[in-house]
């Protein structure tokens, strides 16, 4: 009611004799590159072409005819400007190359979707999905059709923001693309927890991911929600990744991808150890949470072999942390599932000298999300599974030692699993890490358990808590799977993602907020980044080595469409609830309980609403 549709003609042409359907098709490209869509109507008689002015309007005075029917638009000989395929008066093919003397600027968008992630509803090339892109005060919107996207510039030296909308309704940006090259917008993972950037005394520097252990409103299955069971969550931040600088330790966690993120509290351990010594956090995700304790162990030794599910050789890819990671599993067809696979490790004889063992299992995981769970589970697919090692004895059978011990909560993520005898009372000759989930292993080493006793530690409260609005950081793709990996430079600041509406934390000193485990949070929307600074204690014993672990408690939510209302803030999660939505989930903010016990907050803190609105309205100015 009140609305209405309608049609203006947008072109004249002159009288033309009735076809039959279907003989006639129009076509819509920038051929002059000048910013605007122009439009062709190509029939049997020829192709006339109206040509658009920088308002986008055509005219009957800029129009031009040709002899030809033309079928299709595309740069034939790579030099900026479209050209025509089509047929002549005879018949025959005919192809018609453009020339221009404006000198007006061009990009070439290829949307990429990766074959094996997400949930199956997106084809390789996006085709059903549409691109955006804006030049200054030129935008333009164009549909997937598989081909290369052409955007013409005009003067413009390239394009601000280009926006991808996959056919699955999801949205992604990329920023700042100069004229005349091309670009791959490959699809990204759209949720993955918020990235943590340390400064190593050189430079920022992406650590891991944190707040794994904490998804709100997750679907496991085609039914049924996964309920948290822990939101602490702790990772190590070695000795070489975190340097005083002026006298403290600088920390930033940034929030990047589709999700809301509620951070509860912060602070860091400094851990000092005896030089013959290494600590670990077990960074894993699993059913069974695991013990958050720090790990001491002796010094890590190499295994004394590694091998794939296919009899290869991988103890060279497996001895360092250096990105080069074991990759032999093809992907399956949904994103962070594929067939059962292991990997096998022989200990090697020297271990039967240690009492108590830990195999240090280090890479990062390609996950899932809720769609992609519920998709698994109205399918014969075979579910997700954790990680399970196997054991092999003397004579080499194989036993199970570990049914499920989940797997790396994220990237760059140990896994610290125990090494048990066997009946014999031997160490198990070889063991086996199977599963079928995306893990990627890059580090495999083993230690003895060490002493917890020699341990120094010191928790520090954050000195400084400011929340501020940075933007986006560079990503890179690593190794034969192209794992995505972030720096610590800025590549834009536009909105990249449909963000969760309700209040948000206002920026500014948010020390408050984090000081206890209380269901006062600070609450960040994609592009926020908390920085931390702590101030640094003295230098630990001569000789000894000092490393960190971070504490962070909270919840993340991301914007799926299949998880619990994944498009609001509300509602708020709690300690007390562990499963989300809560009972008593009401869609008035008033009426929710961590609003009623913290109302205050949102007069001093969450005062920043955020809607999505100007982000469907697109990148018009």
């Amino acid at each position: 009611p009140g609305g209405g549709s309608g049609a203006a003609p947008a072109a004249g042409a002159p009288d033309r004799a009735p076809t039959a359907p279907g003989s006639r098709r129009l076509l819509l490209a920038d051929l002059d590159n000048n910013g605007a869509l122009d439009l062709l109507g190509a029939g049997p008689a020829g192709t006339r072409i109206w040509f658009a002015d920088e308002r986008s309007a055509l005219g009957a005075a800029a129009a031009a005819a040709l002899p030809a029917e033309v079928f299709a638009v595309a740069d034939l000989d790579a030099d900026g400007l479209l050209d025509l395929v089509g047929v002549d008066a005879q018949g025959a093919p005919v192809r018609l190359l453009a020339r221009a003397e404006a000198g007006y600027g061009w990009q070439r968008i290829q949307p990429r979707a990766h074959v094996a992630a997400g949930d199956q509803r997106i084809n390789a090339f996006g085709v059903g999905g549409e691109i955006e892109a804006r030049a200054g005060l030129l935008v333009q919107k164009q549909v997937l059709t598989g081909a290369p996207v052409h955007f013409g510039l005009g003067r413009q030296p390239g394009i601000d923001v280009a926006r991808v909308v996959w056919p699955n309704g999801v949205a992604q940006a990329d920023f700042d693309l100069p004229a005349s090259g091309v670009f791959v917008a490959e699809q990204r993972l759209k949720g993955s927890c918020p990235w943590l950037f340390a400064d190593d005394g050189g430079g920022i520097r992406f650590v891991t991911d944190v707040l794994w252990r904490s998804p709100l409103g997750m679907r496991i299955n085609a039914q049924d929600t996964a309920g948290v069971t822990q939101t602490e969550d702790r990772v190590l931040i070695r000795g070489d990744q975190l340097a005083p600088r002026g006298g403290e330790y600088d920390l930033r966690i940034t929030a990047e991808l589709w999700e809301t993120h509620f951070v509860d509290h912060a602070s860091l351990i400094v851990v000092d150890h005896p030089p013959d010594t290494e600590v670990f956090v077990d960074e894993r995700f699993a059913r069974d949470p695991a013990s958050l304790e720090t790990v001491v162990t002796g010094l890590t030794r190499p295994v004394a072999g590694a091998w794939d599910d296919a009899g290869g050789d991988v103890a060279a890819l497996v001895a360092e942390r250096d990105g080069r990671y074991v990759a032999v599993v093809e992907r399956g067809t949904h994103q962070g599932v594929t067939r059962d696979h292991w990997l096998e490790i022989a200990l090697g004889p020297e271990v039967e000298a240690h009492a108590d063992l830990r195999l240090l299992a280090y890479g990062w995981l390609y996950p899932t999300d809720s769609s992609i769970n519920v998709a698994l589970g109205q399918s014969a697919l075979p579910a997700p599974r954790g990680v399970a090692v196997e054991a092999a004895d003397g004579k080499g059978r194989w036993t199970v030692m570990h049914a499920d011990l989940g797997f790396p909560a994220g990237k760059l993520k140990t896994m610290v699993i125990p090494v048990e005898r066997l009946a014999d009372g031997k160490y198990p000759r070889r063991l086996r890490l199977r599963t079928n989930l995306e893990i990627y292993w890059d580090r495999i080493v083993w230690a003895p358990l060490g002493d917890a006793g020699a341990l120094r530690t010191a928790r520090l409260a954050p000195a400084v808590a400011d929340l501020r609005f940075r933007g986006y950081s560079v990503t890179e793709y690593v190794g034969p799977r192209r794992l995505e990996l972030p720096r610590y430079a800025l590549a834009g600041r536009g909105q990249r993602w449909r963000d969760l509406v309700g209040y948000h934390t206002r920026f500014g000193d948010v020390r408050e907020l984090l000081a206890e485990v209380e269901d006062r949070y600070v609450i960040m929307n994609a592009g926020d980044e908390l920085r931390l600074r702590f101030a640094a204690p003295p230098p630990p014993p001569a000789g000894w080595r000092r490393d960190f672990v971070l504490v962070t408690d909270g919840w993340v939510k991301d914007g799926d469409f299949n998880t619990a209302h994944s498009r609001t803030v509300g509602p708020l999660p709690a300690h007390a609830s562990p499963d989300y939505p809560p009972p008593e989930a009401s869609p008035a903010l008033e009426d929710d309980p961590v609003w009623r016990r913290h109302r205050d907050d949102w007069r001093r803190f969450h005062t920043r609403f955020v809607a999505p609105d100007a982000f469907l309205r697109g990148l018009r100015p």
